[in-house]
C-alpha cells in the first residue's frame, strides 16, 4: 500500500521526476509507503517532505491504481513479483511552501516538475491512465484508475 499527493496549482501538477540510465524522463506523483504504526495521512505528509521538501496539507481521496510488475518502471530492473495498491489523496502545498530539493529523495529521483494538464500526453507520465483521468471531464473520473502492469 502506498499514498500518493496530487498538488494542482495553475493547470499543473506537481510530479516527481525521474531519470533513466539511458537518460529516458518518467514522471510519478509524489509519495509512497507507509511505515508501521503510521497513518496514510502522516505517511503523505513525511514521503512529500523527503521527495518535495515541501509540507503538504492532506485533503480527500481522489483515485485508486494499482501497480503489477516483475520489473521496475524506474530503470527496467529486474525485481521480485510487485503488487501495489496506490490511494492518491488531493493535496495542497502547505502556505509559504514550494517543492524543491527533498530531505531523502527516491532513488534516481532527479528532482519535481510541475507538468501542464493539458499535455501530459507528451510525457511518460506513470501510471499512463493517471494521465488520461486527470485530462478527462471531472464530473466524469472513475475512482479506480485500474492496473498497471509491467
Amino acid at each position: 500500500m502506498a499514498v500518493k499527493a496530487l498538488i494542482i496549482r495553475d493547470r499543473q501538477v506537481l510530479m516527481n521526476r525521474y531519470v533513466h540510465p539511458a537518460g529516458h524522463e518518467m514522471f510519478e506523483l509524489p509519495g509512497g509507503g507507509q511505515e508501521h504504526g503510521e497513518d496514510q495521512p502522516a505517511a503523505l505528509i513525511r514521503e512529500c517532505r523527503e521527495e518535495t521538501g515541501a509540507q503538504v496539507e492532506v485533503h480527500q481521496v481522489a483515485c485508486l491504481f494499482e501497480f503489477m510488475t516483475a520489473r521496475s518502471i524506474r530503470d527496467d530492473s529486474a525485481i521480485a513479483p510487485f503488487h501495489q495498491v496506490n490511494v492518491a489523496y488531493w493535496c495542497g502545498l502547505a502556505e509559504g511552501e514550494e517543492p524543491g530539493e527533498g530531505t531523502d529523495p527516491d532513488r534516481r529521483q532527479a528532482g519535481t516538475a510541475w507538468l501542464p494538464l493539458e499535455s501530459l500526453g507528451d510525457y511518460d507520465v506513470q501510471p499512463p491512465a493517471l494521465a488520461r483521468w486527470l485530462e478527462s471531464d471531472p464530473s466524469d473520473r472513475p475512482l479506480s484508475l485500474g492496473v498497471s502492469r509491467g
